[in-house]
């Protein structure tokens, strides 16, 4: 088990692939929490019941989250860290900001270009 939680938390894990779109580099940053626990026990039947005798349990479980946190998008040599959601980050807010992303990326893009064009007259 220590093996598989060691594979979901290495650095790949944590940073995505870094996307390139339209000139930016876009990282995308997760967020990986991680929880285990066991226990075990024993005991009698009650009294009362009359199937009588001892036993003995015990368990054990682990659980992994992986979530989106935050995008680190590069772009014309600045670099900057749009985070997704708060405590309660999910993938719906993760969806939620990928519009204004590409959004904001377009806008400069189109102010860069009108820059350059009354440049170049």
């Amino acid at each position: 088990m220590a093996e598989d939680i060691k594979q979901f938390t290495r650095s790949e894990t944590i940073f995505g692939d870094p996307i390139e779109i339209q000139g930016n580099t876009i990282i995308p940053i997760c967020k990986v929490s991680i929880g285990y626990g066991g226990g075990g026990g024993e005991g009698e039947t009650p009294p009362q019941q009359r199937t009588g005798g001892k036993g003995t349990g015990a368990g054990g479980g682990a659980g992994l989250k992986i979530e989106p946190a935050a995008l680190l998008v590069a772009k014309e040599g600045k670099i900057s860290l749009l985070q997704i959601g708060g405590r309660e980050s999910r993938v719906g807010s993760f969806l939620e900001k990928l519009p204004e992303v590409f959004d904001r990326m377009r806008h400069a893009k189109e102010g860069n270009g009108k820059a350059d064009e009354a440049a170049s007259t």
